[in-house]
């Protein structure tokens, strides 16, 4: 069973790991990409009032994470969504979608914006699914960095 929680600082060394190994094997090539200095800390770098950092684990071991970053009171950035590779295809990815989404109502962010290359297809497809639509590309020599946005509608109570 899959359970998902946040992160504590002893899951810091485990997620950084998982991450790292993940982005030499599917994403070397747009790495640099990708700015560094969350994963030095994440349990304190998403430890904000309007920040999370989540952990998908299974039998004890941490198999998937999702981000929430503030960028401004009213907007989100979703960051780290990352998913063993052979526990894809098992829901993971969806849940912690779901519960970073449901972080962001919760908050009272507007709008939730994720950054993918053209490389993150499975990130890419799992965002357009769950409702963000494509805002922009932008292109450079080594790869296309997808901007997608999703405007979260108030709830009533």
């Amino acid at each position: 069973m899959i359970s998902i929680r946040r992160i504590k600082p002893s899951d810091n060394d485990h997620v950084r790991a998982l991450i790292d190994s993940i982005m030499q094997e599917e994403f070397a090539t747009t790495n640099q990409a990708y700015a560094r200095h969350d994963l030095e800390d994440p349990a304190a770098y998403y430890n904000g009032s309007k920040d999370i950092f989540l952990v998908a684990e299974k039998d004890g071991r941490i198999i998937g994470t999702v981000a929430i970053k503030e960028d401004s009171p009213t907007s989100a950035l979703l960051r780290r969504i990352f998913v063993r590779k052979e526990c894809r295809g098992q829901g993971c990815g969806d849940m912690l979608l779901r519960k970073a989404i449901e972080f962001c109502f919760e908050h009272h962010y507007q709008n939730v914006t994720f950054r993918g290359t053209d490389q993150m297809q499975q990130a890419l497809k799992l965002c357009l699914k769950e409702g963000f639509k494509e805002d922009d590309i932008v292109a450079t020599d080594a790869f296309k960095m997808f901007i997608l946005n999703k405007q979260l509608e108030t709830r009533s109570t």
